[in-house]
């Protein structure tokens, strides 16, 4: 099941990259691969270089590095944050939908709580 969650988020990482216009950029020759291969794999990190802070994230799995300017980290952060609201959101829907009180539906009160419901004479 982590698996699972890890390509999810792995995923909706790359999208949140390139909505905050992150760039793709494939690694193509063996030194790319070798520079994209020494990266903290999952995370974005500053590189400083002799033109400023680049923000990168490498995709191993793709071969490619998604590279950024500030503006584009601070954009993608905000959309990080935005999409956690809506996570959590989702999540406080579903288990108020589990908890939901049954008793609205009368007969059918206790079918989420093992009752057997008469089958439909039908």
């Amino acid at each position: 099941m982590a698996g699972l969650v890890a390509c999810s988020n792995l995923s909706e990482k790359r999208t949140l990259l390139a909505a905050a216009g992150f760039k793709t950029i494939p690694a193509t020759t063996p030194a790319q691969l070798a520079k994209l291969n020494s990266l903290k794999s999952g995370k974005v990190v500053p590189l400083v270089g002799k033109n400023g802070t680049v923000y990168v994230f490498a995709d191993t799995a793709r071969k490619a590095l998604l590279a950024g300017n500030a503006s584009q980290y601070e954009a993608y952060r905000k959309l990080k944050v935005s999409q956690q609201k809506i996570d959590e959101k989702l999540l406080d829907a579903q288990v108020n939908m589990d908890d939901n009180d049954w008793n609205a539906w009368g007969p059918l009160s206790g079918y989420g709580n093992g009752w057997s419901v008469a089958s439909d004479p039908l």
